[in-house]
């Protein structure tokens, strides 16, 4: 791998109950984890939480409480939603935020995912595999150009793609993902139509029970490293 290479870092994590990641949370986080109903989801909001800190501390060299995450609308200027950013201190008392240029989290049913990179900006998604996906889905995402994929896993293969890449322009959903044209699902990942690039799009499944795709705009090699997390503490 070229030495001009984009370094990604990928950090995932099975999540764990919110009630034993309590005392790594902030007040800030306790709260909105807090008004979450659905135990599972809330699991996996104080889950990715943690891991989004635990990974921007491990690429700063500075422990995870010494992070901060912060979201901002770029359509209403929300700070509830939007796209994700962090900053961390080098010491404790210190006064001086810095930032990381390009930090992207998911989060599913059992899993969490973080990307973090210096530049190009990069989204990553997850979502749990099932065995049958919503009546209309095709309608809800593919645009009309788009090949029909001959199974469930082909079909979820194409959301994940396409809400990474999504991500990575900061706009989510806010983006119909119908205008987001890329090669069938059961194929090695691609754009045929979208936002100017270059981008490097490729599936990255952290466990067999999800699937996942990460996407950054990159005009060179990309080099990825994926690292499992334990909630806990320890790698």
């Amino acid at each position: 791998m070229s030495d001009d290479a984009l370094t990604v870092e990928v950090h995932w994590a099975r999540t764990v109950s919110a009630d034993v990641l309590t005392d790594m949370l902030t007040r800030a986080e306790r709260e909105r984890t807090a008004t979450v109903q659905n135990a599972e989801m809330r699991n996996a909001l104080a889950s990715s939480l943690v891991l989004a800190r635990t990974a921007v501390g491990s690429w700063a060299g500075v422990d995870a409480d010494a992070v901060e995450l912060r979201r901002r609308c770029p359509r209403c200027g929300s700070r509830v939603h939007g796209r994700p950013s962090a900053s961390w201190r080098s010491v404790p008392d210190d006064v001086h935020w810095s930032p990381v240029p390009h930090v992207s989290l998911a989060r599913t049913a059992g899993t969490v995912v973080v990307a973090t990179t210096l530049r190009g900006e990069v989204g990553i998604d997850v979502e749990r595999r099932t065995e049958r996906l919503f009546v209309g889905f095709d309608d809800v995402v593919l645009a009309a150009t788009e090949a029909r994929a001959v199974d469930d896993e082909s079909r979820l293969r194409t959301w994940v793609r396409k809400e990474a890449v999504l991500k990575a322009l900061g706009r989510g959903l806010d983006v119909d993902p119908r205008t987001l044209v890329l090669g069938p699902g059961d194929e090695p990942p691609r754009i045929e139509r979208g936002p100017v690039g270059p981008w490097h799009l490729q599936d990255l499944d952290p466990t067999d029970g999800a699937l996942g795709a990460l996407a950054v705009r990159a005009d060179g090699p990309v080099s990825l490293r994926v690292s499992q997390v334990q909630l806990t503490g320890r790698y």
